[in-house]
């Protein structure tokens, strides 16, 4: 009865193992589909440092260097999905808007006082 009940450990054992095989092959030899990486939504476009921000899902804001006029600002733009284009919506200074913060609203420790 013990030599049965071996066995039946030993089998159940090497049927484990067996099936941890097979999957590691499947898994090794299974093609990869890059296109279900998702890209990093904040990526250089040229040299001179712009970027492209997602703000939201159908948003997105370029930053840049645009010249002395433009340091600081940010290019807002909304995806139109019957077009499949992005569609200018408007732009802000974002130094202005960390320089000056009680100017848009946002509490400061300085104006708490």
């Amino acid at each position: 009865m013990n030599n049965n009940f071996t066995k039946f450990i030993l089998t159940g054992i090497l049927l484990t193992l067996l099936g941890i095989l097979l999957c590691l092959i499947a898994t090794a030899i299974k093609p990869t589909n890059n296109q279900n990486l998702l890209p990093n939504p904040n990526f250089s476009l040229t040299t001179s440092g712009e970027e492209v921000i997602q703000l939201a899902p159908n948003r997105i804001a370029v930053k840049g260097n645009y010249g002395s006029n433009f340091s600081g600002t940010i290019l807002v733009f909304d995806f139109d999905s019957n077009t499949k284009k992005f569609n200018y919506t408007g732009s802000m200074n974002y130094m202005d808007y960390f320089n000056n913060a009680s100017k848009y609203g946002i509490p400061t420790n300085s104006s708490n006082k």
